[in-house]
């Protein structure tokens, strides 16, 4: 059969995000559109496909089963060889899609004559914002309880704060966002002092403060008014050091992104483009594995003469790193070579070699740092691979194929 668009979405031992994400499609609005569903798996050993098919097999959905884990790059590259539409969607597993998210996706890709659109990322729970009051300064356990449950500061929604392993230390100035986990539900809050010698209060926008060892309590309705979204994803950037970043990251959603525009590269956990595109810029470079590879990608696409396009009414709530630990001794090593292979493949030489020599040097001063002995591992075994790829992609080259 036909279909107008093809969703791809990558699994790897994400059992737990399937329900989320497929009854969210289930409200999907598709009135002048058909669409398919590959499911790849990469190897799981979680029951994922069995528990798929005993819960969400349909028609339009087709299953996809690797031998082995391809990364995200190779798994997406197996989805499109199975796709019959004219459009691709590469969707992460760990969202969940707002009912009208693939009809505008899909409509700014047509009304826009894009290379690729790419949707507005939010981060999949919203946000309760918990401000300090202190004329010094406040030290806090990083361990907070939410309806009972433990849940540790992270240090990305934590603003104007010293944030250590097990503590975290505030200013008059500092706040910083909990997870809404039980959706819209009432909530008890326990912040409790890890200094007692350490003074000041906390509080939320209902005026009230609340002295750190003192359950917060606040109402499903004062819950959900007090509740905030906070960005993920409205487009992607490259900094002056080549680090690619994610536009507008946890920023509060107040509207501040609501026009559709140009971006400098895109996010590959929900976007769309022409499947014969994908195909003639190359698809994703496998040996990226997963991290930059949807970078490269886009980055071939506007050699192409093509425009990324940023739509915001196309919106995905997003676990992010769902399948990967943030900072892990893993995500570094893909992190920190594939960051290389993107600049070795996409800017002359003179720009490589020059951070080629800063990427040794950072390397070298890890070595003799007090980091983890996992971490030094991961950054070293990133430059072993990057040399053997460099040599790879001299071949290639030497063939007229990168």
């Amino acid at each position: 059969m036909h279909y107008n668009i093809s969703i791809i979405i990558v699994n790897y031992n994400g059992l737990r995000y399937i329900d989320q994400l497929f009854q969210s499609f289930e409200s999907l609005r598709a009135e002048h559109f058909n669409f398919e569903i590959i499911f790849v798996d990469n190897h799981s050993s979680d029951d994922s496909i069995t528990y798929l098919k005993e819960n969400y097999a349909h028609n339009s959905l087709k299953i996809v089963e690797s031998d082995k884990n391809l990364g995200f790059a190779g798994g997406n590259n197996l989805g499109v060889q199975h796709a019959s539409g004219d459009y691709i969607v590469f969707l992460n597993n760990d969202t969940k899609v707002d009912p009208e998210w693939l009809s505008n996706l899909y409509t700014c890709m047509v009304e826009e004559r894009a290379g690729i659109v790419t949707s507005k990322l939010l981060f999949f729970y919203d946000f309760i914002k918990i401000g300090v009051h202190t004329n010094d300064k406040l030290i806090i356990d990083n361990e907070v309880i939410l309806n009972n449950k433990t849940y540790k500061l992270d240090p990305k929604f934590c603003k104007n704060m010293l944030v250590y392993e097990d503590h975290s230390v505030c200013f008059g100035h500092s706040y910083f966002y909990l997870p809404l986990l039980d959706g819209n539900d009432s909530y008890d809050i326990l912040i409790k002092k890890k200094d007692p010698e350490t003074n000041g209060n906390l509080f939320t926008d209902n005026g009230l403060e609340y002295e750190p060892g003192n359950v917060i309590h606040l109402s499903a309705s004062e819950a959900v008014h007090s509740s905030i979204r906070l960005i993920q994803n409205v487009g992607s950037g490259i900094d002056q050091g080549f680090n690619g970043y994610d536009i507008g990251f946890c920023e509060e959603d107040t509207g501040q992104y609501e026009q559709i525009r140009e971006v400098e590269t895109t996010c590959g956990a929900a976007m769309m483009m022409k499947k014969d595109d994908f195909i003639s810029a190359g698809m994703f470079d496998e040996v990226f594995f997963m991290y930059y590879e949807d970078t490269d990608l886009a980055f071939r696409i506007k050699k192409m003469g093509k425009r990324l396009i940023y739509c915001p009414s196309a919106v995905v709530r997003h676990i992010h790193t769902g399948s990967s630990k943030e900072w892990s001794p893993f995500f570094i090593f893909h992190v920190y070579r594939n960051r290389m292979l993107f600049i070795l493949k996409n800017f002359p030489k003179s720009v490589f070699v020059k951070e080629y020599i800063r990427f040794i040097a950072s390397i070298l001063k890890s070595a003799v740092s007090n980091e983890q002995r996992e971490v030094k591992e991961a950054k070293w075994n990133s430059l072993r691979s990057l040399r053997q790829n460099m040599a790879r992609y001299k071949k290639m080259a030497s063939k007229g194929r990168v």
